[in-house]
């Protein structure tokens, strides 16, 4: 056969008159012109809706779009019998105690605090060369890690009065056998009380499993710079045993002479890891579990160690082997470091973020609804008697006369009281998940729906179609090779 006598209309009338597809064969075989055209125009018209259709469709499933899914769960359907009670972290508002610094011996690191406390650059540069000085007033401390200083300045950890569940000391109960109630955490703030550090205790919902703890303020051992603070008392935070409350952006201000009641509720939060930048799938940091505060804290870690060498409170997790820095160090290096991350990282008009932290592709959450009342006197009363061996003595490790310290009254104990009292409003934990609402098959259900509903085609007759070009395109090349006795199956009149 020569070249002339091949069509491409003839074998696309042949293909239409045998294909799948509804419609096609009407453009050929339309018994006037006019109907013939208003075929061709409707069909080229469908299909170009189709495939904007199947483009918009390809794009959205690239895309990945998610929603988000709220139920509440038992894991084994069955009737829940206890829930997992939160790590509570509770940091003082007295970063460095005034009866530390004013010790004898101390003078040095109470002149060094005040100074780099209020981050004065200018009164700092001036000192400097004290601790190169043996005669310097500095230089006995130029050795001293800025993390020793906060550890052993911070509040006593018999601050923490008392922690007492179903009317059991803490220290009596199951869940903290061979176990303490309590460890101390050193972070950028102060000492904090971790309390329930492994997550082992369990309680019951509402007033039958609350957990009640009771914590002394020690006001008149508040140093100058933080009793010239705007707020004193406590910062608390409910997370997992698996995160530090080193990491948690914001917490409760809780302040002495209160009574507080905290009605907590346990929230799961999924995210999706397939969608690209949606979250951080990352398990382990070196401040426990991933989330943003912990990243936010290694990419701080990472700045000070990479320019000097050190960092101001290792983390928990010390994977990296960091060293605290020492006071030459922070002051030489560290704070002015601190300061210009600080400084980036809180300028939203920034272009390139500081630090890139994504959310955590699993987050636990303890969601709290906090009330609060002032401690009545008389409630203040029964606490005096019964700490009066320990607090209200003349000079026992409360009372000090030597710092002028006397805790001697009622109003004593109302002033620096705080309460706390931790509860669940549900037994029932409750999941967030976040889903993706078009995946492969809503992909495939929209292509053939509208390939099916404007062109009556379906799967079978892109595969049709496919098979058509491949043959015409094989038939054509064979004859223009000009080879002789070559033919394409669609020559052949027998099945193939």
């Amino acid at each position: 056969m020569k070249l002339t006598e091949m069509s491409w209309v003839k074998d696309f009338r042949e293909f239409a008159n045998d294909t799948s597809a509804h419609g096609v064969k009407y453009i050929f075989e339309g018994p006037y012109k006019l109907i013939k055209l208003l075929f061709l125009i409707t069909w080229l018209g469908f299909s170009i809706y189709a495939c904007h259709v199947i483009i918009s469709s390809i794009i959205m499933f690239i895309d990945r779009p998610t929603s988000t899914k709220y139920e509440v769960v038992v894991d084994d359907g069955s009737v829940v019998q206890s829930i997992k009670f939160p790590t509570i972290s509770v940091c003082s508002k007295n970063k460095v105690r005034r009866s530390y610094l004013e010790a004898e011996g101390n003078e040095a690191i109470n002149e060094y605090f005040a100074l780099t406390d209020q981050y004065d650059m200018g009164a700092i540069e001036d000192k400097l060369s004290e601790m190169d000085s043996e005669d310097g007033d500095w230089y006995s401390i130029r050795d001293m890690t800025y993390e020793d200083l906060i550890a052993a300045g911070g509040p006593k950890n018999n601050r923490f009065l008392k922690c007492q569940q179903r009317n059991q000391m803490c220290s009596q109960l199951p869940a903290f056998e061979g176990r303490n109630t309590n460890i101390s955490e050193v972070t950028l703030t102060g000492t904090c009380w971790r309390i329930n550090p492994d997550g082992k205790l369990k309680g019951k919902m509402g007033d039958y499993g609350a957990l009640k703890l009771i914590f002394w303020a020690d006001m008149q051992d508040y140093s100058v710079r933080s009793a010239d603070s705007e707020s004193q008392g406590f910062i608390v935070a409910f997370h997992d045993n698996t995160s530090f409350g080193s990491t948690i952006s914001s917490g409760f201000l809780m302040s002495p002479g209160t009574y507080y009641k905290a009605d907590l509720r346990l929230k799961e939060e999924y995210r999706q890891v397939e969608k690209d930048n949606s979250c951080d799938n990352r398990v382990n940091s070196t401040y426990g579990a991933y989330s943003e505060g912990s990243c936010i804290m290694e990419c701080k870690d990472r700045a000070l160690y990479e320019a000097c060498g050190c960092v101001n409170i290792r983390p928990p997790i010390n994977t990296e082997n960091y060293e605290s820095c020492t006071l030459k160090q922070w002051l030489t290096c560290g704070q002015k470091v601190y300061l210009e991350w600080h400084n980036n990282f809180t300028n939203t008009d920034k272009v390139e973020p500081q630090c890139s932290c994504n959310k955590a592709c699993k987050e636990i959450r303890y969601e709290a609804q906090i009330s609060s009342s002032s401690i009545s006197p008389a409630y203040a009363s029964v606490l005096s008697e019964g700490y009066a061996g320990q607090i209200v003595a003349a000079d026992g490790d409360y009372s000090n006369s030597k710092f002028n310290i006397h805790y001697n009254s009622t109003q004593d104990m109302l002033d620096n009281l705080m309460v706390l009292e931790v509860l669940f409003t549900s037994m029932q934990r409750s999941e967030v998940r976040e889903i993706i609402k078009y995946d492969i098959k809503n992909l495939l259900g929209d292509i053939g729906g509208v390939l099916g509903l404007f062109l009556g085609a379906s799967l079978f007759t892109i595969l049709e179609f496919i098979q058509f070009v491949f043959f015409s395109v094989a038939k054509y090349c064979c004859n223009l090779a000009g080879g002789k006795g070559k033919h394409s199956p669609l020559d052949s009149k027998e099945p193939i």
